[in-house]
């Protein structure tokens, strides 16, 4: 019989600290929710071994899937098989097999495995081994009365393969699924996109929505329990009231970036990009270079931070830069100007402003962001007021400026 209740546990003390966050957890929600698994709880646990075995056990007592991730690894913190076997009683036994398998993969890369690295062989007596084909530590899947226990790397590459691989075959399908879309939207405020997708609100079920906002764009989440077999007909619908209602502000779906919209569109056209960066210093160019095979449109980029790299690297003249210094409408088209030269691209983007938390002026304050476009047709600037954190303000600025590069080209002609 297929789990119908899931909880998942994600492992680590560093995802308890303000910089790390539990990405492992979006993908197993989808993914088991795609097999009709609702997940009902998500609990993150330090590297304690009492503070984990509480959390299994609350686990167990609710759930009939427990899915964790973390924990595996071959150092004295990982502490996920030791926890759980604590828990039910089950000694720990040395797999040969795979210190075998670990061995070899050492020595594929003319190494010799570390002793430590046979912590990662030592399996709950009666658990099922789930081979890693991307890294050391095997998963392991394992019954605790009612439920199944499984047991996962941290490691999002590792775990991804073998959810896909050795987990998700074994579940099977329940009655129904949750079919999802997220749909991507670009220079509209998360009270902009309520307003506007009222009328669409009204059919929207037995679809649900949520709209969430993350810096410089605004996810609509859409969720439909449907049979096995059966298409997300209100899903459908809903998506394309939708995008209707929005327009060109669509600019993706699901796990498809700006950079990737970008990047599709150039090479459709057979054409160029470059940069040239101040304010974001290079980030726009590393989105852009996230894409596989950015290099077949990607020129090149300058990080022009200071008045004398305008002038020397983007050819920005004395007179701008005397006129309104290093940040302003001029200086911005003048360094879109400059890129496309250097590089001979079709297009070229810059940014150029204040992130705070210093600088600004009079009628200019932090948060004041410039974005330049040279194309074939011309140059344009957008000014734009960014409130928030230096890093909000420079993530919104780059997401941003990708924006306004993908609506020309939808405006261009063929």
């Amino acid at each position: 019989m297929s789990p119908r209740r899931a909880e998942l546990i994600a492992v680590g003390s560093e995802l308890l600290e303000p910089w790390r966050t539990d990405t492992n957890g979006s993908y197993l929600s989808r993914v088991l929710g795609e097999r009709g698994i609702a997940v009902r709880f998500r609990t993150v646990v330090g590297d304690v071994l009492e503070d984990m075995q509480i959390a299994f056990r609350a686990a167990l007592e609710r759930s009939d899937l427990v899915v964790a991730t973390g924990g595996l690894g071959p150092t004295i913190d990982d502490l996920t098989r030791e926890a759980v076997a604590g828990l039910l009683g089950l000694p720990l036994e040395e797999d040969e097999g795979i210190v075998a398998r670990i061995e070899e993969r050492f020595r594929r890369h003319s190494l010799s495995m570390p002793p430590r690295n046979r912590r990662q062989a030592m399996v709950p007596k009666g658990a099922e081994v789930l081979p890693n084909g991307v890294g050391t530590a095997p998963g392991l899947w394992l019954q605790a009365g009612a439920a199944t226990v499984v047991l996962l790397p941290g490691v999002p590459d590792e775990m991804r393969r073998i959810m896909e691989d050795e987990v998700l075959p074994r579940l099977g399908q329940v009655a129904g699924r949750f079919a999802y879309r997220v749909i991507k939207i670009a220079g509209l405020t998360e009270s902009d996109v309520d307003r506007r997708l009222s009328d669409a609100a009204h059919g929207a079920a037995p679809a649900e929505w949520t709209i969430l906002a993350a810096p410089g764009q605004v996810e609509i989440h859409l969720r439909e329990r449907v049979g096995v077999d059966r298409p997300a007909a209100a899903l459908e619908r809903l998506d394309a009231a939708i995008t209707a209602a929005l327009g060109a502000h669509v600019f993706a779906r699901d796990e498809e970036t700006m950079e990737e919209v970008v990047g599709r569109q150039l090479v459709a056209r057979g054409e160029s990009l470059a940069c040239a960066e101040s304010l974001t210093g290079g980030e726009v160019g590393q989105r852009i270079t996230r894409v596989p095979g950015a290099s077949r449109y990607f020129r090149g980029g300058v990080v022009a931070y200071t008045a004398e790299a305008k002038r020397a690297l983007l050819g920005v003249s004395d007179a701008t830069l005397n006129e309104e210094g290093s940040v302003g409408p001029k200086t911005a088209s003048a360094m879109a100007q400059g890129a496309r030269k250097l590089f001979g691209s079709t297009w070229a983007l810059s940014t150029t402003g204040y992130a705070g938390p210093e600088g600004g002026g009079a009628g200019r304050p932090v948060g004041t962001v410039f974005l330049g476009l040279a194309g074939p047709a011309g140059t344009s600037t957008r000014e734009m007021s960014v409130p928030g954190s230096r890093e909000t303000v420079r993530t919104r600025a780059s997401r941003s400026a990708l924006d306004l590069l993908r609506r020309a080209i939808l405006e261009a002609r063929p």
